[in-house]
């Protein structure tokens, strides 16, 4: 595998999510939350393709993370945290779950910003 190229490919489609997401913040929130759990999963395994592991058919993003770096910044971490809580509220009408507003999906915008920064700062240091 050309680590290189698909670690960027993933890192381009990472990026393209975190747009998406943010074109529709405002009327579509819970629809842009799950952009950016997306846009987090995709830079994870940016990351992972780069260190030449293959990336598992998960949308476990504390799994990714934990793969990619176990002991990663508190930052890092935090954001994948949050960014982990969207799956199943931006899936499912759940009474359990909270809805997602403007401003729970600017936090989630946030942190996936975070996480694909976090990715595009590791490529470029290879």
């Amino acid at each position: 595998m050309e680590t290189d190229g698909e670690a960027l490919r993933w890192l381009d489609f990472a990026r393209e999510d975190l747009a998406y997401g943010g074109f529709g913040l405002e009327r579509f929130p819970r629809a842009a939350a799950w952009s950016f759990q997306q846009a987090g999963e995709k830079a994870l395994k940016a990351g992972l393709v780069a260190k030449s592991i293959v990336p598992p058919r998960t949308h476990d993003l504390v799994l990714l993370l934990n793969l990619l770096d176990p002991n990663g910044s508190e930052e890092l971490r935090t954001a994948v945290l949050q960014l982990a809580e969207i799956s199943a509220a931006a899936r499912y009408p759940d009474d359990d779950a909270e809805p997602v507003d403007v401003t729970l999906a600017r936090s989630y915008e946030a942190a996936a910003k975070t996480v694909v920064l976090h990715a595009a700062q590791q490529l470029a240091q290879k």
